[in-house]
């Protein structure tokens, strides 16, 4: 990550990632997040508060809860808990692919339980993956109602048993027999991290697209995994040990699909560059308490719904695409799942974001727990903006530049 003159902070990642701040404030609408875990129980009373903090007005809620989301049934029911917390969201769900899932009840009650797509997950490849999918050709089935439907296959795109950085390239000609197979189908290629993936993905017709993340935008594997372990899994065909307990060296940094190398990493910066509208947000952000976290071995995720629009913002101020945020973070996922987009309203909630630095928190403690919490992405770090969520007055023009 670029460097701001802040050096490693307490989540080890190797700096705060953003060049000097604008002097005018901004102003945008609130954002769309395509891909984000609330989890359930109280991890969900706790996180769920914290999208609209983190500029976001809809999210598309992950399945992989324990049990799995597997009915339209059970969508509904976890979405109406997640309007008991926050009313203020619009939660998009989805189902976790599995034998559980019937196209009958997505043709009777898909709409109606507010279903958006389905997340495919290859068995074992990540959190609460176990029941995941081994083979894709007994859910042609639900992909031909899925086709029919308007509903979106939300791919996890790695290849269980293939070294880290390279299960998602192997996963290429998996998305591309899908698509090929279903042409008409809605595919979302999740979290891209490697540039095979980019190019992959930006040879389909609009009716394919891809999800990036915050933190894929900032890391490389060396912000990850120890630079000795590394060297010594490069000299092995397979790479073997990057995954490995011992090969993590900061485990807040930690996710799957791993981060990748820096060139990976500058095709994912040139396509939002680029404002390819293929590619739209989804934070994947997944919280785990802290000792989850810092245990051996380390769960995936990083937690980055709390200051989601912030990261946004450093990341594309540094990469001089200010004018590309707004349609990466909102436009183009509302062209590519057909809601409409969000506008600047009197009396709607905007996000207004000051050019004034701010320390990320070390972690967000639990209620009553004066050492465990969540660990956010660059805790310790300085972020040159800070994001204010209020009501949009046409006044706020004279004072800021909008997005």
């Amino acid at each position: 990550m670029a460097m701001t003159g802040e050096e490693k902070g307490g989540n080890g990642a190797s700096n705060s990632c953003c060049g000097q701040a604008r002097a005018k404030p901004l102003v945008m609408p609130l954002i769309s997040d395509m891909h984000t875990h609330l989890r359930q129980d109280e991890m969900a009373e706790f996180v769920t508060p914290m999208i609209k903090k983190g500029g976001c007005r809809c999210v598309l809620v992950m399945p992989n809860t324990i049990p799995p989301v597997t009915t339209c049934a059970q969508a509904a029911a976890y979405r109406e808990r997640l309007v008991r917390i926050d009313p203020n969201v619009d939660y998009m769900m989805t189902l976790f692919l599995s034998p559980e899932v019937s196209a009958d009840d997505l043709r009777q009650n898909a709409k109606m339980c507010h279903v958006t797509g389905i997340k495919s997950y290859p068995k074992g490849v990540t959190t609460n993956s176990d029941q995941g999918v081994e083979s894709y050709e007994q859910y042609y089935g639900i992909f031909e109602a899925m086709q029919e439907l308007g509903l979106t296959l939300h791919l996890h795109g790695e290849v269980p048993g293939v070294a880290p950085l390279d299960a998602e390239e192997a996963f290429i000609p998996f998305f591309e027999q899908i698509h090929s197979r279903f042409p008409s189908l809605k595919i979302v290629l999740e979290h891209v991290s490697t540039a095979a993936a980019i190019q992959a993905v930006k040879r389909m017709p609009a009716n394919v697209g891809a999800t990036i993340t915050p933190h894929h935008l900032m890391l490389t594997v060396d912000d990850v995994v120890k630079p000795d372990a590394i060297k010594r899994a490069m000299e092995t065909a397979a790479h073997r040990g990057l995954c490995c307990a011992e090969a993590v060296e900061k485990p807040h940094n930690f996710c799957k699909p791993l981060a990748k190398t820096k060139r990976d990493r500058d095709a994912l910066r040139q396509v939002i560059q680029d404002g390819d509208t293929h590619f739209f947000l989804g934070s994947d952000s997944a919280p785990h308490p802290r000792l989850a976290k810092e245990s051996s071995p380390p769960a995936a995720g990083v937690f980055t719904q709390p200051l989601l629009l912030a990261y946004l913002v450093s990341i594309f101020a540094e990469l001089g695409c200010i004018s590309k945020l707004r349609e990466f973070a909102d436009g183009h996922a509302a062209a590519f799942f057909g809601f409409e987009a969000a506008t600047l309203e009197e009396n709607l909630e905007c996000a207004v974001i000051q050019p004034t630095p701010q320390r990320v928190p070390s972690i967000f403690k639990f209620p009553g727990q004066e050492n465990e919490g969540v660990v956010p992405f660059m805790a310790s770090l300085e972020l040159p903006y800070t994001v204010e969520v209020r009501r949009f007055s046409p006044s706020l023009l004279k004072e800021c530049d909008e997005i």
